[in-house]
């Protein structure tokens, strides 16, 4: 596909340059200083460490996009029908994945609503957009993989895998109990999760399936010390605790 046929790289600004891969540890270090600072060291309540780790997350990502003139509505628009039928897929893989942990006693009324949207809904959107839609959309772009043949392609896709894996890192080693063997997990979840939208080339359909994964996390085990983080060791998730 051509960018006139994908209406994608016609006037995208610098993108086309190896140099475009530096906003890839640029946005692994805006992930973990928000987590490190307020989830970890100054220990904020989760839901407002949640709305500053939003801002801060959806603050880099408008600054992406605009600094380098991305063109968002085309790329959101390729494919989009195999990209969220993919994303549902990747997500009922993921969600089995957390099923098959230990459940945790449960929430219920408007602490469930409130938990589903807030640490499910927003929480698994954020995530999944700066640890498997940035990195790929910045890899993707760096290369020009969209206009090169299926050997490229391949080759982006590898790179843009291991981008995703190497953000996930970053951003997890901001929490304190994630400086441990625990921190192959959520790299387990991203290398699962990363493949819709490496299949797809379309940037919605890995974060998809990354909601799947927090909206169960949320019902099966909101007290769990895996997804969710910032993890409350002694307290509930529901008042303290929340991938």
């Amino acid at each position: 596909m051509t960018p006139e046929a994908g209406g994608v790289g016609r006037r995208e600004r610098g993108s086309k340059k190896v140099s475009h891969l530096l906003w890839i540890p640029a946005g692994g270090a805006v992930a973990f200083v928000a987590a490190f600072v307020f989830g970890d060291l100054l220990r904020l309540p989760v839901d407002l460490y949640h709305l500053i780790y939003f801002g801060a997350v959806l603050g880099f990502l408008t600054f992406y996009a605009r600094t380098t003139e991305l063109e968002l509505r085309a790329w959101i628009g390729r494919r989009w029908g195999w990209a969220v039928a993919l994303g549902v897929v990747g997500g009922v893989v993921l969600a089995r994945g957390v099923l098959a942990g230990p459940s945790t006693p449960g929430l219920s009324g408007a602490a469930l609503a409130w938990a589903v949207a807030w640490r499910g809904l927003a929480y698994g959107a954020v995530d999944g957009l700066i640890l498997l839609a940035f990195p790929w959309v910045v890899v993707w772009r760096a290369l020009g993989a969209e206009e090169r043949g299926w050997s490229a392609r391949v080759g982006a896709a590898a790179l843009a895998w291991t981008a995703i894996l190497f953000v996930t890192t970053v951003y997890h080693l901001g929490y304190g109990d994630f400086r441990s063997p625990k921190l192959v997990q959520p790299n387990i979840g991203s290398t699962i999760g990363a493949v819709p939208t490496l299949v797809t080339a379309n940037p919605i359909a890995s974060p998809l399936s990354h909601v799947f994964l927090h909206l169960t996390a949320v019902i099966h085990a909101p007290e769990t010390d895996l997804y969710l983080p910032p993890h409350r060791h002694g307290g509930s998730a529901s008042s303290e605790g929340g991938r």
